[in-house]
């Protein structure tokens, strides 16, 4: 079948196909309005017979730039955040039975309501470890209106069954664990899941099992690429071109191996494994500001955060100032797995 893709990379060309029908999730940006630049984008691709005329990339940058309209979203929401430690019965990888809750906090998430997410950290970065090592994008994700539960179990070596503790993470959330952050989940939505390195590939397996409601899924620098064949919900492959340890390549045959739609591939130049990382002078943060908007678009239906993770927008992911060495999105079309099914 004929999909869809927006991709970008140094020296190559964005291309559109516009022959097959698109996601609903795309639709509903475009039909509530978007930046004109993306219409100016559209128009520039729709030409006879519903080919595609490639317009590349450093044109359309020189053009934004001239307007002073590249840029990048905030990667600080509006909501402080705080973390609690809670005992979890159930985990299977060792060493520590518990997870930190990172949730919204202070006079403004006062008596609301939020999603869950539940985070699974990399190899190594367990136990004591995953709080100093992920604090910057768990705290940004949190401040966007998210509760977030991360285990810490797996401490040490490379724990495959990892992905089980992500999940029993919400199913313990969804029971009842005494704890001040998860009495502030909103159980009439849908869950998100994200994780770095060996939780990103946990995530992966994560992201093709039912009975948890979940309903998008980010993998930072996956480990490996595990039942990419198996995903069940829209993702994003995030990766870096100085990825030494988890290669951009393998990342991409992950998104490549990945049936459902809508997903997204973006490798970050010149990003290291430990690009998601709070420490570290090469640890840019500059997927802090893309994760809460994957999730705020399908969790709760927000029309600007999915413009920003699929759109064409001066501060998408794949138009931001940000360079990326190779950047897709991808709808699928008519007879791809985009429904669930």
């Amino acid at each position: 079948s004929v999909g869809r893709s927006v991709g970008r990379s140094v020296g190559r060309s964005v291309v559109c196909s516009l022959t097959s029908p698109l996601s609903p999730i795309l639709q509903k940006p475009v039909a509530m309005g978007v930046k004109t630049e993306t219409f100016l984008l559209l128009s520039l691709l729709i030409v006879g017979g519903g080919h595609s005329t490639p317009v590349t990339w450093s044109d359309r940058v020189e053009a934004l730039q001239e307007h002073g309209q590249v840029g990048q979203p905030s990667a600080s929401g509006p909501y402080e955040t705080s973390w609690e430690l809670v005992n979890v019965s159930g985990l299977v990888s060792g060493s520590y039975h518990d997870a930190w809750v990172i949730y919204p906090s202070g006079t403004e998430a006062s008596d609301k309501t939020f999603p869950l997410l539940s985070f699974a950290h990399g190899k190594d970065a367990g136990g004591t470890a995953l709080k100093p090592s992920y604090t910057t994008i768990l705290e940004a994700a949190a401040s966007f209106g998210f509760v977030i539960i991360a285990p810490r179990s797996c401490p040490e070596h490379y724990c495959t069954n990892f992905y089980k503790d992500q999940l029993q993470c919400i199913t313990a959330a969804k029971e009842g664990l005494a704890s001040t952050g998860l009495e502030s989940v909103d159980w009439s939505k849908s869950v998100g899941i994200f994780g770095h390195s060996m939780g990103g590939a946990a995530t992966m397996i994560s992201a093709g099992k039912d009975g948890y409601d979940i309903a998008a899924a980010f993998f930072l620098h996956p480990y490996y690429t595990v039942h990419a064949e198996d995903i069940k919900v829209p993702a994003v492959h995030g990766t870096g071109s100085s990825d030494q340890i988890c290669p951009a390549e393998e990342v991409k045959n992950g998104f490549d191996a990945n049936p459902f739609y809508p997903k997204v591939f973006a490798e970050i130049e010149g990003a290291t494994h430990l690009e998601p990382n709070s420490s570290g002078g090469r640890n840019k943060h500059r997927w802090d500001a893309y994760v809460p908007r994957l999730f705020m678009c399908h969790l709760n239906g927000d029309s600007d955060a999915c413009d920003l993770i699929y759109g064409s927008t001066s501060d998408s992911l794949c138009y931001t100032d940000i360079e990326m060495t190779d950047c897709e999105v991808s709808v699928g079309g008519a007879g791809d797995r985009n429904d669930g099914t």
